[in-house]
């Protein structure tokens, strides 16, 4: 009986330093396709997100030419990578429909496809100034220099 009881606290501890472990990795940049971004290891939280884009705004401009000003941004998790656009196999239903992916023109092969349910952030900077962030939590927008406000409905 004892060894059970050492186990539980070990499967813990092991559990918790994996999960910062995985939490900790830093945001790697897979491809920028014109306004849309592929990332892998994006912050969970709204807030981790919004600051994320903050501090890199000005790299991702420089080096991938993907600015926000008065246009949109849209970051996507990479998931599973590139697919082909073939009709989605895990519905009950068989299917022709392909409206589950977002393909990208600028590639000329047939892994070019990713699933849309990889959403993670959008972002709009409007000519006043004004930024929103939609994120999983909601919409949150901020003046130039101003506070981050949670738009209510």
């Amino acid at each position: 009986m004892k060894p059970i009881k050492n186990i539980f606290p070990a499967f813990v501890i092991v559990a918790w330093l994996y999960a910062i472990f995985m939490l900790s990795q830093p945001v790697e940049i897979i491809a920028v396709h014109q306004d849309d971004l592929l990332v892998r290891n994006f912050p969970l939280t709204d807030k981790g997100k919004i600051s994320w884009w903050k501090k890199n705004s000005a790299m991702l401009k420089a080096k991938y030419a993907l600015d926000a000003g008065n246009s949109t941004i849209n970051i996507w998790d990479f998931g599973e990578g590139y697919q082909t656009e073939t009709p989605d196999k895990t519905t009950f239903f068989p299917s022709h429909d392909t409206d589950y992916l977002l393909c990208f023109d600028d590639m000329n092969v047939p892994e070019r496809c990713i699933r849309k349910e990889n959403f993670l952030m959008y972002l709009h900077q409007a000519a006043d100034g004004l930024t929103w962030y939609t994120v999983e939590g909601g919409v949150y927008y901020q003046k130039e220099n101003g506070p981050l406000v949670k738009h209510e409905d």
